[in-house]
């Protein structure tokens, strides 16, 4: 079972349920549960029968496991529920059998147990998705987790037999985006191909662009398809940089959202928004997507997310080593997962893995590497992040410069300017610079 269906089933649990469960992770017997709980002892042995059931645990032949098997669910899953004596007793007699890890890669697969929701609202996405004419929101520097979120939330709405659009913007090539015209054909077509649908439409007809764009979305794809439709598009600040293009892009976007409000047929559009850095379009209040709908904004992993993963990775990890590896590589997801990973698949200690990780030698050095070529290519941002790197405190730089540089994921914003994302990207880049 993975972690995310346990939390699945987790949430459906009763109150009743719950209460039973509560005393029953914490070593009460029935019958002293039955009395705190005033319920009659056989009450407490089924609802806790039924809690097995829930979670797929059975008696295996021969033996009665079935409570031992729902412990050590919770000890794998959510051992903070579960008290000192049980943890020690099941987690001592129990060791898993080593696994074989799947290599971190940038996006999470969906059957991944090494996915971690860093907070409520990833888990409301789900929720949103289903709500008609919603919008979700996601921003994130580059590997936070947008993506693996993403396919999470189409799952979801795939289940619900939603039809889905999902363009990534980094596909247009920058004649389309230069081009304002060019670019909404590019995207009706895109949509229209993706749902095996004609794209009849004439941008030059009478009304506009934005009128025609609309009105093609209405006939040809809403009341052909006639079923919800999930909109999903992936780096849209690509068009940042296309002053008129994401002007009248943005504005549009905000045009649908408003007609999904008023119109029945419209209702059937949800739409999914992911970006990685603020938005430095100039747009009137009211012509803004960005501020409508609902919002998420993905975090750095915290302690206990660090500590979960690590379990999961089969490390026996307290609180100090959580604190030395967010030392040089903070809660960025990527980075820690790429550190466990290598703890549990190698020989060597966390000391040892430290040791050269701002290097082109150690476990970041394809990472940090590929960072610097990309650099390359841009003049204004690699003097910007020497500027960051090398600076004693955090620098105040120009806004659009500051939100591209915020974008990469290498620095991050405070009170009185930016600073390195981590110690791993200042140490690195700093030595960068002064070759």
């Amino acid at each position: 079972m993975t972690k995310q269906e346990f939390e699945a089933i987790y949430k459906n649990i009763t109150s009743t349920q719950h209460s039973v469960l509560e005393m029953f992770l914490q070593g009460r017997l029935d019958a002293e549960t039955s009395q705190v709980l005033h319920k009659d002892r056989t009450a407490v042995s089924s609802n806790i029968s039924k809690i097995c059931k829930l979670f797929g645990v059975e008696n295996k032949p021969g033996a009665y496991t079935q409570r031992d098997d729902l412990i050590k669910l919770f000890v794998q899953y959510k051992p903070e529920l579960v008290c000192e004596k049980l943890l020690k007793e099941f987690g001592e007699r129990s060791p898993e059998p080593r696994k074989i890890l799947e290599v971190p890669e940038e996006i999470v697969p969906l059957n991944s147990e090494f996915y971690i929701e860093r907070s409520r609202m990833e888990a409301d996405c789900y929720q949103q998705i289903l709500r008609p004419g919603s919008m979700i929101r996601i921003k994130a520097p580059k590997l936070m987790g947008k993506t693996s979120l993403l396919n999470r939330i189409i799952k979801n709405a795939q289940i619900n037999e939603y039809r889905l659009v999902r363009l990534d913007f980094r596909d247009a090539e920058e004649d389309v985006l230069n081009n304002t015209n060019k670019f909404f054909e590019w995207f009706c077509f895109n949509i229209s191909e993706k749902l095996k649908l004609e794209c009849n439409i004439d941008l030059q007809a009478r009304g506009g662009i934005l009128v025609n764009c609309k009105k093609y979305f209405q006939t040809e794809v809403l009341e052909a398809i006639n079923c919800p439709l999930v909109l999903a598009l992936e780096e849209i600040d690509c068009i940042f940089h296309y002053e008129k293009t994401a002007q009248e892009f943005l504005k549009m976007l905000r045009s649908w959202f408003e007609e999904t409000k008023k119109t029945d047929i419209w209702k059937n559009l949800r739409m999914v928004l992911l970006h990685s850095t603020n938005v430095y379009v100039e747009l009137p209040h009211n012509q803004s997507p960005f501020n409508v709908g609902f919002s998420v904004e993905l975090t750095e992993f915290n302690q206990p997310n660090i500590l979960d993963l690590a379990r999961r990775h089969q490390l026996s990890w307290g609180t100090d080593e959580v604190i030395a590896l967010m030392a040089i590589v903070g809660g960025y997801p990527y980075l820690v997962r790429k550190a466990l990973y290598h703890l549990h698949d190698s020989n060597l200690s966390l000391a040892e893995v430290l040791h050269n990780a701002a290097t082109d030698v150690g476990i970041y050095g394809e990472h940090l590497y590929r960072h610097w070529t990309d650099l390359q290519k841009y003049s204004e941002l690699k003097l910007a992040l020497k500027q960051v790197v090398l600076a004693d405190s955090s620098v105040k730089l120009e806004q659009v410069l500051e939100f591209k540089l915020l974008s990469t994921g290498l620095v991050k914003r405070h009170q009185h300017g930016i600073t390195s994302s981590c110690r791993l990207y200042r140490d690195y880049f700093a030595e960068k610079f002064r070759d």
